[in-house]
C-alpha cells in the first residue's frame, strides 16, 4: 500500500511535465489574428511597441513583438534571445556599453536592465526570414527606421 502511495505521488508530480512533451503549434492565422491586435496596440501606445507572450515554460519562452519606433537599449542578465524577423527591417546593435542603464522595474524581473542606447556597438540589418542569437548579458538595441512596422519573434532561454 505504502509503495503503491509512493508511485502514486511521484505519477502525479511527473503530469506537469508530461503535458510539456506536447507540441504547441502556433498558426499562421493565429499569428496574423495576434499580429493585428498588437500593431493596433503599438499605435495606440506612445512607445510604438506592443508584445505577447505566447508561451511560458519556465526556463524557456516565446513572445511575439510589434514595433512601430525604436525602443530602449537592453540587457539580460540570464536569458539568451532569438530573434526571428517575421516583418520589416532591423538594425540590431549589439555589445559596446550600454547608456544611461538602469534597472528593469517591468514585468521580466530582476537582472535586466534598460538604457537609452548603446555606444560603440556593432550593427547588423536583419530582414524578414533572418534569425539572430543574442547570448545572455550581451546588450542589445533593436532600431527600426521611422514609419515602418517591425513583427518579430522572440524565443527566450535561460
Amino acid at each position: 500500500m505504502k509503495r503503491r502511495l509512493i508511485l502514486s505521488f511521484a505519477f502525479a508530480a511527473a503530469l506537469p511535465a508530461l503535458a510539456q512533451t506536447e507540441p504547441t503549434v502556433h498558426t499562421t492565422a493565429d499569428l496574423r489574428q495576434r499580429e493585428a491586435k498588437l500593431t493596433a496596440a503599438a499605435k495606440k501606445d506612445p512607445t510604438g511597441f506592443a508584445v505577447e507572450t505566447l508561451d511560458d515554460y519556465g526556463n524557456d519562452r516565446t513572445l511575439l513583438v510589434v514595433r512601430l519606433r525604436t525602443g530602449n537599449a537592453e540587457r539580460h542578465r540570464s536569458w539568451a534571445d532569438q530573434i526571428v524577423v517575421k516583418k520589416g527591417n532591423i538594425t540590431l546593435v549589439y555589445g559596446g556599453t550600454m547608456q544611461q542603464e538602469r534597472p528593469n522595474s517591468g514585468p521580466k524581473g530582476s537582472g535586466e536592465t534598460l538604457g537609452s542606447g548603446i555606444q560603440g556597438g556593432k550593427e547588423i540589418l536583419l530582414h524578414p526570414g533572418d534569425i539572430l542569437h543574442i547570448p545572455a548579458g550581451v546588450p542589445h538595441w533593436v532600431k527600426i527606421a521611422p514609419g515602418t512596422t517591425t513583427t518579430y519573434l522572440i524565443f527566450k532561454e535561460q
